[in-house]
């Protein structure tokens, strides 16, 4: 391939900044921005989070560039698509683990009311759980008593057990919580990966394949 042709990826950003404005408005619409998921990984700077999925993008591209020329372009067309049906999948997957995983506590104040911001909203805090069949052996019969009493939901049993209440720890074991949290990050991260290398890719073909026609 004759770089000098396309320059440092002038045009091919130009085609990934139309194609990211449409499909990242939708991805933050259903998921969010990637800073509202570092809280999973605690204790780490947010840009470290999705830091290994950017490089590894990265070195993706740059193998694109170098390789990629008129006469097979069309693999990397077919690439773009496996990779759009891989992410599309990825994010099925993420959304999913956030809705088994994820749970939403009330933040409250000393005289026990909820705390809300600036604007009147309720302010909570995401945690991750695990499922009941990990449930401590304590925490499981306490949760069955609950019920036979009536009907409880985990979350709503966990903001009644422990000390403090909406403790995950109170109920599961760390490894546990820690090994849904680590599911939850490298899902997030083979959304970013994927995301960025279909749009790269996607341009890229478009762009290869428009001055091939010249």
């Amino acid at each position: 391939m004759d770089a000098s042709q396309y320059g440092p990826f002038v045009n091919v950003l130009a085609l990934a900044g139309a194609l990211v404005a449409v499909f990242g408005s939708l991805l933050l619409k259903m998921l969010g921005g990637v800073k509202r998921w570092t809280w999973l990984a605690a204790d780490t700077p947010s840009f470290l989070v999705a830091a290994g999925a950017r490089v590894l993008a990265v070195a993706l591209m740059a193998v694109t560039y170098v390789t990629i020329d008129t006469s097979n372009y069309g693999w990397f067309g077919v690439a773009a698509v496996v990779s759009g049906v891989l992410g599309f999948l990825s994010v099925t997957r993420f959304d999913r683990l956030r809705k088994l995983h994820v749970a939403s506590v009330p933040l409250v104040g000393s005289n026990g009311s909820q705390l809300q911001d600036q604007h009147g909203a309720m302010l909570v805090k995401n945690v991750v759980i695990g499922s009941e069949e990990q449930l401590l052996p304590e925490a499981a019969a306490a949760l069955k008593v609950a019920r036979e009493r009536g009907g409880v939901s985990l979350v709503k049993f966990m903001s009644g057990y422990g000390s403090p209440v909406n403790d995950p720890e109170a109920l599961w074991e760390r490894k546990v919580l820690a090994g849904t949290a680590n599911k939850l990050t490298t899902s997030l991260m083979h959304v970013v990966l994927l995301a960025v290398m279909t749009v790269f890719l996607a341009a890229f073909v478009i762009e290869v394949g428009m001055k091939g026609t010249h």
